[in-house]
């Protein structure tokens, strides 16, 4: 049986070996460097406060949309007084609809008086 002693005796490292190791090691060292830069104290703290601001603004967002699309509330409890207020916003609006109304009336002769002068120059 071979003893542990005997196999290392044996064993032919190649020479440069240990330099090769010692190089490969290093340039993986180099390579976590790279891939670590930027993980400080500063990027972490930046990262929890920009976690922060966004969940602050998920919120106010699903805030807004809950007060936005709230179903109205009655504002009279009294029937007749909202009846009341109907009939005097109605009214508002036939006050104000009027007087475009009466322009429109007049506007309408004068077309057709115009379509009629010129029918009568083309037809006849």
């Amino acid at each position: 049986m071979k003893t542990k002693t005997d196999i290392e005796e044996k064993t032919v490292v190649p020479g440069g070996l240990k330099q090769e190791l010692s190089d490969m090691i290093d340039s993986m060292d180099a390579a976590e460097k790279i891939l670590t830069y930027g993980k400080g104290p500063a990027r972490r703290i930046m990262n929890c406060i920009m976690g922060a601001a966004a969940g602050i603004v998920l919120i106010a967002g699903i805030w807004t949309a809950v007060e936005t699309f709230r179903t109205p509330k009655d504002t009279f409890t009294d029937p007749q007084a909202a009846y009341a207020e109907v009939e005097k916003a109605l009214a508002s609006i036939s006050e104000k609809i009027a007087p475009g109304l009466d322009k429109a009336a007049k506007a309408e002769q004068t077309l057709d008086r115009n379509m009629e002068m010129v029918k009568s120059l083309y037809l006849d």
